[in-house]
């Protein structure tokens, strides 16, 4: 098919001067005619159409006849098209097991496995029916044993339960407890020794010659640190009891005599006078049984 260009003769060579012919502009480029010259459209846009089918069977076709194009959508109503899952859709593929997320943070379904221990701090109103199994008494939280022996049981020390001297019947078994200090000869120091708040005094012990003195209180010593060796003490000034040692000595007290702390609290104060002849370290032990808890 032949097209009839017209005169070029001082028309524009940048592309600008152009002709349409059957859709397609040219334009003049100084030397030819050119489809999609410079500054031009090669193809007429307007002449193609689209037209679309009902749902179907997915296809594509042209005529270049009339530069139409149909188009037939594929058939997706077999698939899920409202929704893609995803959490709180109740998708199966939003599921494990049948279940939602949400299902696995109830501790109330729960039915087997061990629930770690960081779960289960706090105080918990619970009911443990048939039985539950403890490998050691320390797992409890507010339990502490030292060194179990026959016989003890558990008694409240204010703060925790703990192993305690006592017999099965209710009776204390002996005790002791002893202190060292470094002491002048002829020098009396004051030596403190933890105790039950109040015992039966059974003996006292020491490592050297010595004047030993137990008292209810720290002001029942200082009230009493001028007495003489030779004079007895006041009664009810608390003085508990006193031993004179010539050497490594332990001195019975018969019979028993019961000591006791006037504040309630678990020590004896002692004044510990050095007859030894030298400068020693002086231990004294006390022997002894509880009376109070």
């Amino acid at each position: 098919m032949a097209f009839d260009f017209p005169s070029t003769a001082g028309q524009p060579t940048d592309g600008s001067y152009t002709i349409t012919f059957g859709g397609i502009v040219y334009a003049w480029n100084g030397s030819s005619w050119a489809a999609a010259g410079a500054g031009a459209s090669a193809t007429d846009r307007s002449l193609f159409s689209v037209s679309t089918n009902s749902a179907g069977t997915p296809a594509l076709s042209y005529s270049s006849a009339t530069g139409a194009f149909t188009y037939t959508p594929p058939d997706l109503t077999p698939y899920l098209t409202t929704s893609n899952g995803g959490a709180g859709s109740n998708y199966d593929a939003d599921l494990l097991d049948g279940q939602q997320g949400s299902y696995y943070t109830n501790a109330g379904n729960l039915n087997a496995g061990t629930v770690p221990s960081a779960r289960l701090t706090g105080t918990y109103n619970i009911s443990v029916t048939g039985s539950a199994s403890i490998s050691s008494i320390n797992d409890i939280g507010d339990v502490t044993i030292n060194s179990a022996s026959n016989n003890e049981v558990l008694t409240w020390n204010g703060s925790n339960w703990v192993n305690s001297p006592n017999s099965v019947t209710g009776l204390q078994v002996r005790g002791s407890a002893f202190t060292t200090q470094s002491v002048a000869d002829a020098t009396a120091g004051n030596f403190t020794i933890t105790t039950p708040k109040t015992y039966a005094l059974l003996s006292v012990q020491t490592s050297h010659a010595a004047w030993v003195t137990l008292y209810s209180s720290t002001n029942a010593r200082s009230n009493d640190s001028s007495r003489l060796e030779t004079t007895d003490p006041t009664p009810g000034s608390g003085v508990l009891a006193e031993v004179i040692t010539a050497g490594a000595a332990t001195q019975l007290i018969t019979p028993g005599t019961v000591c006791f702390n006037e504040a309630g609290s678990n020590a004896t104060y002692l004044k510990v006078y050095n007859k030894s002849g030298a400068t020693n370290n002086i231990t004294v032990t006390l022997t002894y049984v509880q009376l109070e808890a």
